[in-house]
């Protein structure tokens, strides 16, 4: 038997993921504007964030497509 989790934990899931995204793009990002990194490092993190960004708006869209259960 298979465990489908309900809209509700799924939506769930999909705020947290906003959330810690968010919280890891202002850490990348805080870095990279320090100027501590090396420079191959500093891309490294903006490709990073760039992937943040992504997950951002996935999760984003599942959310717009899932409005009607709270």
């Amino acid at each position: 038997m298979t465990f489908k989790p309900s809209l509700k934990t799924e939506r769930e899931k999909a705020q947290e993921t906003i959330d810690d995204s968010i919280e890891a793009m202002s850490v990348l990002d805080n870095a990279i504007k320090c100027g501590f990194l090396k420079d191959p490092h500093s891309l490294i993190a903006q490709t990073w964030i760039k992937e943040y960004k992504s997950d951002i708006e996935n999760a984003k869209m599942f959310l717009d497509n899932n409005k009607d259960i709270k």
